[in-house]
């Protein structure tokens, strides 16, 4: 099997078999190690994974890197991304319907070949396949409120359709958006702070349909940032929870340290711009169904919870984010006219495991296909 990479960086700051650094305060981070994606045997055959083909008319690998994101913030980091095709199922002469656009957990790894089994995976099954990141690390990926991200989010999509390769092996009809943890927040946040598609539905949405697949994700941050403080060994994930929103980093919960949420910080605001829950009360969520529906037709939404079965919490085979980040997610947009929405649950699967193949990923393909995408 054949595939068209393109790569912005091969290695950025660590080796592919081992962790980042900060991989101990990502997102959520999917890491290298341990991770199914990431291995030969949950890609579609190992030894297809070094046979790399770039089509005649296409040149040299293509640098999927933007510089400073061409100046949108926040911040001023690079944007990266990786594109995988399998030149046997999409090709000019017969150009897929699906494109996926896949995004990073919190951990920033597209570029580190994370999760190139897992596009491989997508690219075998007849998608044009993106592995996507808005940052370079996860440092500058947790300083952030996620709705924020929408300008970044944006001008990587639209580069990444307005390529070559992709123009001509991807048909524009069916356009997935999908993601893990940070990469499974940051996508309806940006949708729902915009009305993206709507007001951006050229780089949002398919010519025929859409699809938002998210692998526990967050919903309601103010709400997560309690249950963390109610765990034990959770402190870390509180910290960078809290920090996000700019009024420090506590370990530890409190409604008088003006950062927690229930404390009345300076940046509440933000917190509330990322509650995607429709209908929440605390913080009140700002979106409606306008917010995350298209103008016309409709849009298939699937919620993926991975609940780490036994394992202790916040740790690396347990829970980080709690089911009813997803569920609560899911109630609010299934009564919204234009949507079709699903909800799964994976009762023994780790986080750092949701989206792979048992996962999650089967059975969001065999969803997407009974819906007719």
């Amino acid at each position: 099997m054949r595939y068209l990479l393109v790569a912005s960086v091969l290695v950025l700051g660590c080796n592919r078999s081992g962790t980042r650094p900060d991989a101990q305060l990502s997102d959520l981070a999917p890491t290298p190690d341990g991770r199914a994606d990431s291995s030969p045997a949950d890609g579609p055959a190992a030894e297809g994974q070094g046979d790399i083909l770039v089509w005649p008319d296409s040149g040299v690998n293509r640098d999927l890197t933007l510089p400073a994101c061409n100046g949108k913030g926040p911040g001023a980091q690079d944007c990266h991304a990786r594109l995988f095709i399998d030149s046997a199922r999409c090709s000019p002469a017969q150009p897929c319907e699906r494109l996926v656009v896949y995004w990073s957990g919190g951990e920033q790894s597209c570029v580190d070949g994370t999760y190139d089994g897992l596009m491989q995976s997508y690219a075998a099954e007849g998608f044009v396949a993106a592995c996507a990141q808005p940052f370079s690390t996860s440092a500058e990926a947790g300083a952030y409120p996620y709705y924020q991200e929408f300008d970044r989010m944006d001008e990587l999509m639209a580069a990444l359709r307005a390529l070559p390769e992709v123009q001509a092996a991807w048909t524009g009809n069916r356009l997935l958006i999908a993601g893990v943890s940070h990469g499974a927040t940051a996508p309806l946040a940006a949708i729902a702070a915009k009305a993206a598609l709507r007001s951006h539905a050229a780089v949002w949405t398919g010519k025929q349909a859409t699809a938002v697949v998210l692998y526990d994700g967050i919903s309601n941050t103010a709400t997560l940032e309690e249950w963390t403080a109610s765990q034990q060994n959770c402190a870390q994930w509180h910290s960078r929870f809290v920090g996000r929103y700019g009024d420090g980093a506590p370990l530890l919960h409190s409604c008088s340290n003006k950062a927690c949420y229930c404390s009345g910080p300076a940046h509440a605001a933000d917190w509330a711009a990322d509650t995607t829950a429709l209908g929440s009360t605390y913080p009140k969520s700002p979106y409606t169904c306008v917010d995350v529906t298209p103008q016309s037709g409709t849009v298939l939404y699937r919620f993926v919870s991975c609940s780490g079965g036994s394992a202790a919490p916040c740790g690396a085979l347990g829970d980080i984010i709690p089911d009813d980040q997803q569920k609560l997610a899911h109630d609010g947009l299934a009564s919204c006219a234009g949507v079709v929405a699903s909800y799964k649950q994976y009762p023994a699967c780790a986080h750092t495991l949701c989206g792979s193949k048992l996962c999650g990923f089967n059975d969001t393909l065999t969803w997407l296909s009974s819906q007719g995408f």
